[in-house]
């Protein structure tokens, strides 16, 4: 009880903070994203906007000459896994290499989104990733090494916990070891340098030889207190799941991802010179990247991608299916910003909702909400990639570019801040129309009615009555008299907003299949307190309120569960329950109903 004592009194010295609502969506994903006309429209302003800029009508922050792009847009929705909903593809007016029609099936390097790819083969892989490296690799643990690789499982190098070095021998510049000496640094000789993976000294690392640098190389943090990208952290993950597999980095993305989900492009470098994107810039196309592959070697294409982050969105990617994806798509760790975190190995980024939602009101919270984008960024020399899941919407993006890497981030920024507010926009429209309105019903002859109202960004339950009586006023009674001794003020109270649980069970009413679909309620607490000691509202933006959840019951039914019924074809709502009231179902009220209800009332 120590531990909720402590949490409500954190309640009670400030208000919460201003966005306070649970993780995940705030209405359920839109069902036909791509039927949308309003998305339609936003995708074809984006569109014109990418011909301004890639014609050099409008400033695009690049040489358009030499960049060559492909952005998809992948959806719930979209008729086949391999073809995004929406494309978009230019080559550049430079290009004299490679591919001379850009398509979907293009390839590109994609630099360290490798690196999502390997942690997909470590958990399809069936190798228990609380493995420390050493079951797997015995001849890291040894006396002289100064790391403590015991303590590193398969988990920390899969989330960049491990706080191993980014490279071995690839951060040494040798090929400009006399430009050093010139700036002053102190004259070497050669045998200072690592046996294997110098440019310009010697050649690559083979397994031995890096392994035995191992036992060489600083730590850069303890393993899990705080995340530093590593490379070389996936050559040794990889080296575990080759362990126990027996099968190559090569076979082991075949097998586990490229067969599975249609990715016959995506494979270690080097690609198809004839399908290949290549810039007229530096680059590394055609690399060999060896063991250093599942950090950051891997060719893949957008039809690809597209299929890769389909089968995250509709959770088949896992063979643990949508737990285990979920729970792939959680962050490890802070990452030294309010808005960004870690992940296995993700990018996740919680941009501030008023850089995504025009007219977002940051007092009330109201027209924009904060939205968790997973992503990953991938680099090689002349290429940039990205793709990102935002999972709460049933969407996911991929950006790929060959040429200037800052064509990257301006174009995946534009693309991220339109599909946002475009796919809210369509949540919100299908909202309205299905769950917005009036609910009415008998339960034992008692009659029951409820209204629900889209109140700026969420579902909110406007009115419940039972016999005439205001049951909303009644619940903030319970509230008062269940936790009086931890909440002594409820009187600034108000809103009842409904989430979706995103739990479904499927039964059948009447003859007919229905999905039952659980929201739960989230009680807006504002309290302030009048005081003149310092630190007045430090609190407040210290989002607490998921711990009210399921709280407090009647007769075994929880008060904070309402229960939507939908058509299990056609997704259209029927009714409510609410079953601490014991409503039964409450059908919706069509229009005209809902006209003639209140000439009743």
């Amino acid at each position: 009880m120590v531990g909720f004592v402590q949490v409500f009194a954190l309640l009670q010295a400030t208000a919460l903070a201003l966005e306070c609502h649970p993780q995940g969506p705030i209405l359920p994903r839109p069902r036909n994203l791509t039927r949308s006309a309003s998305f339609q429209a936003a995708l074809a302003n984006l569109t014109r906007t990418l011909d301004a800029a890639v014609t050099g009508e409008i400033r695009a922050g690049w040489d358009i000459r030499n960049v060559s792009l492909s952005i998809g847009l992948v959806s719930l929705d979209q008729n086949d896994a391999s073809m995004p909903a929406w494309e978009y593809h230019h080559l550049a007016s430079g290009n004299v290499n490679g591919t001379k029609v850009l398509d979907r099936h293009s390839q590109y390097l994609i630099g360290s989104i490798s690196k999502v790819v390997s942690d997909a083969v470590l958990l399809r892989s069936g190798v228990n990733i609380d493995d420390p490296i050493t079951k797997h690799i015995p001849s890291l643990n040894n006396a002289s090494s100064l790391i403590s690789w015991d303590n590193i499982t398969l988990r920390a190098l899969a989330s960049q916990l491990s706080g191993i070095p980014p490279n071995y021998g690839f951060s040494e510049y040798y090929y400009l070891k006399e430009y050093f000496e010139y700036l002053g640094f102190p004259h070497l000789n050669d045998s200072s340098f690592a046996e294997c993976g110098i440019i310009g000294l010697n050649g690559g690392c083979s397994r031995e030889q890096f392994l035995r640098g191992m036992h060489e190389v600083y730590p850069v943090a303890p393993p899990t207190s705080r995340p530093v990208y590593s490379n070389i952290a996936f050559t040794l993950l990889m080296y575990a799941v080759q362990s126990v597999t027996g099968k190559t980095y090569t076979q082991l993305v075949h097998d586990l991802i490229s067969v599975p989900f249609n990715m016959s492009s995506t494979l270690p470098s080097p690609g198809n010179d004839s399908l290949a994107v290549i810039p007229p810039v530096a680059n590394s196309w055609g690399s060999n990247y060896a063991d250093n592959a599942p950090g950051g070697g891997l060719v893949s294409t957008l039809s690809d991608l597209s299929s890769f982050l389909h089968a995250i969105l509709d959770r088949t990617l896992l063979p643990t299916g949508a737990a285990g994806v979920r729970e792939w798509l959680q962050p490890r760790s802070f990452a030294g910003s309010q808005y960004s975190f870690v992940g296995m190995p993700w990018e996740i980024y919680r941009p501030p909702p008023e850089l995504l939602f025009p007219g977002y009101n940051g007092t009330s919270g109201e027209n924009g909400h904060s939205v968790t984008v997973v992503a990953k960024d991938g680099a090689a020399y002349g290429y940039r990639a990205r793709i990102a899941v935002v999972d709460e919407y049933g969407v996911g993006i991929v950006v790929l570019t060959a040429g200037d890497p800052n064509a990257m981030t301006s174009v995946y920024d534009a693309v991220l801040s339109t599909l946002v507010s475009a796919v809210d926009r369509v949540a919100g429209e299908e909202a309205e129309a299905q769950y917005v309105g009036r609910f009415v019903g008998q339960s034992e002859g008692v009659r029951v009615n409820a209204t629900m109202e889209l109140d700026g960004t969420s579902l909110k339950l406007n009115s419940l009555y039972r016999n005439g009586t205001d049951m909303l006023l009644a619940l903030k009674e319970v509230w008062k008299v269940t936790l009086a001794m931890f909440l002594p003020s409820l009187e600034n109270t108000g809103r009842f907003r409904l989430y979706p649980a995103e739990i479904e069970k499927m039964v059948e009413l009447e003859g007919r299949k229905v999905v039952e679909e659980d929201w739960r309620m989230w009680w807006d607490v504002e309290l302030e307190i009048d005081t003149d000691l310092p630190g007045k509202g430090l609190s407040g933006s210290d989002c607490l309120s998921w711990s009210f959840a399921d709280w407090i019951y009647y007769g075994g039914e929880l008060m904070d569960r309402v229960v939507f019924v939908k058509d299990v074809g056609t997704g259209e709502v029927l009714g409510v329950d609410v079953p601490f009231l014991r409503t039964g179902l409450m059908g919706k009220l069509g229009r005209n109903e809902e006209r003639m209800e209140t000439r009743e009332l």
